[in-house]
């Protein structure tokens, strides 16, 4: 198959990872690939290391954008600058077997997105596309535009394969089990910290509310998420009262659409919550 496929594979302080996700992807058996690692202002010397390579093109960001801005910095480079047929997108905690790639294409068309097998590094099993080596046709980059910088972190993933590619445009979603790869991740109570809590609950209050086709269906689940959420902070927790204040901030800015990174990570990290920098 000479396809030729843009590998976007993005990074934030985690050198280690990124590492491995690299071996991985330039080990592949499918071998005309561009690789551009887009790192999202990293301070542990990812930059210096990226900078020792040759054979891979980088971008740079000047702030920590989320997942959503990196994503769309690395989906814009491919389609305004170069004639890739496909682009395969992953975080740097994804590691494909050296097939992968190889078998997405193979079970692919120009108009069908793909995603492999997800064992996570705890062994559970995803079975929906996310930032794991989801392979998408340039044809509908094209046509359904670029991930959203707005939502930063949390649900842009979702809000762009699922409820834009799929249900908006049509285009179908395809597991492809023989295609493997390892998401590096183990999520445990306690692993988010008040910051998380914010984004998730904003972004999930938008989507459902504006996003969504409005149902009573959603609005059930709507409700049910927002008390799950609730409920895990309240029962499961550490530091409640910094997880609840920012729950309960981003699920008014979920219903009054203020998005964008209203909280930096770097500056919010391991900091009481009456010190994170906020945009209001």
């Amino acid at each position: 198959m000479n396809k030729s496929v843009g590998v976007i594979i993005l990074t934030c302080n985690r050198l280690k990872l990124l590492k491995i996700t690299l071996c991985k992807v330039l080990a592949q058996t499918h071998k005309s690939i561009q690789v551009l690692v887009v790192d999202n202002n990293s301070l542990d010397g990812t930059r210096e290391y990226l900078d020792s390579m040759d054979n891979i093109e980088k971008i740079y960001l000047s702030e920590n954008t989320g997942p959503a801005g990196g994503f769309y910095e690395g989906v814009k480079f491919f389609a305004e600058k170069t004639n890739v047929d496909y682009v395969w997108m992953m975080d740097d905690d994804f590691f494909p077997f050296d097939s992968c790639l190889e078998v997405l294409l193979n079970s692919t068309n120009d108009k069908t997105v793909v995603f492999p097998y997800i064992r996570e590094k705890d062994f559970a099993t995803r079975r929906m596309p996310g930032w794991w080596g989801v392979l998408i046709p340039m044809q509908v980059i094209k046509h359904v535009g670029y991930p959203r910088k707005d939502f930063f972190f949390w649900a842009e993933d979702s809000e762009y394969l699922m409820d834009r590619m799929r249900d908006k445009f049509n285009y179908p979603l395809k597991w492809v089990p023989a295609a493997k790869g390892v998401h590096f991740t183990t999520r445990v109570t306690n692993y988010r910290q008040p910051w998380r809590y914010y984004y998730t609950v904003r972004n999930m209050l938008y989507m459902r509310l504006y996003v969504k086709e409005r149902t009573t269906l959603r609005a059930y689940k709507l409700v049910r998420s927002w008390v799950k959420l609730l409920g895990a902070i309240l029962l499961k927790e550490n530091n409640k009262s910094a997880k609840l204040e920012w729950f309960f901030r981003g699920t008014v800015h979920g219903v009054t659409k203020k998005l964008g990174k209203t909280i930096d990570p770097h500056v919010a990290k391991d900091k009481s919550s009456s010190r994170y920098k906020v945009s209001r």
